[in-house]
């Protein structure tokens, strides 16, 4: 039929595969809820691999790639660069290339998260699964404070591997639920975001982190003064004075009760020998950095433990305590494994984040970007301080860091068309 209307040469994206964006975007709020459930590991192991060949699958079928132009760009693949650079000169070079790997898969989850959720009703969903997985994480580690379980020195873990890394995600998610609970309006929603947001901070408290309530603080004082309200400000003095008075409260009752009594953290949580070990590990560590200051000893938190063995081991342990083996600050360990240059690369990036969320919070046209913008000022400055007195930037930690900061940066360009593939 001279009419009839010819088929098009090349079949189009959505009628190939029409329900692939969704497919990867499901696969993410899967593998994003499963992150702090330690029992769930199988699916961020397995549910990466996953993702990366939908990925690729996602780039040949639309002709395109996915990576968003950033202020953060530069930085970022300037420390991937430098680590990658330094693997072939590590200790061991195997272990220091499975750790680089884990640092691509960080910076991927970054450009996929900002990428996939970049239109605000998927931003919203993915910010109240996460509120919800922080309610529920706090919940269940308040329910595990107070079962008893015959113990004297009593840590909580919830669902992640130990109280340490419970209390780094709690840091993480807090910033979040508290700026959603100054953002939103008055009513239900805002009252339960501010409920788990409490309920947290307390969680948190329970964990007997220092360095974790010393980072809380640090945080309610960055939202009071990016946030510059009377009515915040009260909040944080609440807050403060709240944990100021709980950490005076428990070292009283600690001092007049028996080390065999439920509930209460071991006596070594209220000395000053974690403060004094760690000045032996960061000048130990000082002096191996002068060694090899340009590549570094090797990339990845365990290659410190695995050079030095037992001589850095003596250092952090006492005749009643033994403090697990490493650097135990973020900045030092990541200067000793992989350079100065790294070190600085690192902290180009802390400030590129930073630096791009308070211009995000000056944006007023809508108030998902300002609330996420709060929520990671908010947590870059906690995290910085809770990760001088401990290498917390590692594992399913640091990609749920990625994720919050794919969330919270606001893309400044389109993705590029087929010549940008």
């Amino acid at each position: 039929m001279a009419d009839a209307v010819a088929a098009p040469s090349v079949a189009t994206p959505s009628a190939v595969l029409p329900n692939l964006d969704c497919i990867i975007r499901g696969l993410l709020y899967v593998y994003i809820f499963s992150l702090p459930f330690k029992r769930l590991l199988f699916i961020e192991r397995n549910g990466f691999i996953i993702l990366v060949v939908l990925l690729v699958l996602w780039c040949a079928v639309n002709r395109q790639h996915f990576f968003l132009r950033t202020p953060i760009d530069v930085p970022l693949l300037a420390f991937i660069a430098w680590v990658g650079f330094t693997v072939p000169f590590a200790t061991f070079p195997l272990y220091s290339s499975k750790e680089f790997a884990k640092l691509l898969q960080q910076g991927l989850m970054f450009y996929t998260v900002m990428f996939f959720f970049r239109d605000s009703v998927h931003r919203w969903r993915l910010v109240w699964m996460l509120i919800a997985q922080l309610a529920l994480v706090s919940a269940y580690g308040m329910w595990e404070f107070m079962s008893d379980h015959g113990t004297s020195i009593y840590y909580i873990e919830s669902f992640l591997p130990g109280d340490a890394a419970l209390a780094t995600y709690l840091l993480m998610l807090i910033p979040l639920s508290a700026a959603v609970a100054l953002y939103l309006p008055s009513g239900k929603f805002r009252n339960l975001t501010a409920g788990a947001t409490g309920l947290s901070i307390l969680c948190l408290f329970l964990t007997y982190s220092r360095a974790g309530i010393l980072a809380m603080m640090a945080e309610t004082l960055a939202v009071v003064w990016l946030v510059r309200q009377r009515r915040v400000a009260f909040i944080a003095g609440v807050v403060i004075f709240s944990l100021l008075i709980g950490a005076a409260g428990l070292l009283i009752l600690t001092k007049l009760t028996s080390e065999g009594s439920p509930m209460m953290p071991g006596s070594g949580k209220f000395t000053t020998y974690n403060l004094e070990a760690r000045l032996n590990i960061w000048l130990f560590a000082l002096k191996k950095l002068e060694e090899s200051p340009i590549v570094g000893i090797g990339f990845g938190k365990d290659n410190f433990f695995l050079v030095t063995g037992t001589e850095s081991s003596r250092l952090s342990s006492a005749a009643t305590t033994v403090m697990p083996a490493g650097t135990h600050n973020t900045f030092l360990d990541v200067a000793v494994g992989a350079g100065i240059p790294a070190l600085l690369a690192l902290i180009w990036l802390l400030w590129a984040i930073m630096k791009e969320a308070l211009h995000q919070l000056r944006l007023t046209e809508d108030s998902l970007i300002p609330m996420l913008s709060l929520a990671l000022a908010a947590m870059v400055v906690g995290m910085c301080v809770r990760n001088f007195f401990d290498h917390m930037w590692v594992s399913i930690l640091a990609v749920q860091f990625w994720v919050l900061v794919g969330l919270a940066v606001f893309p400044r360009s389109k993705p590029l068309g087929p010549s940008g593939l």
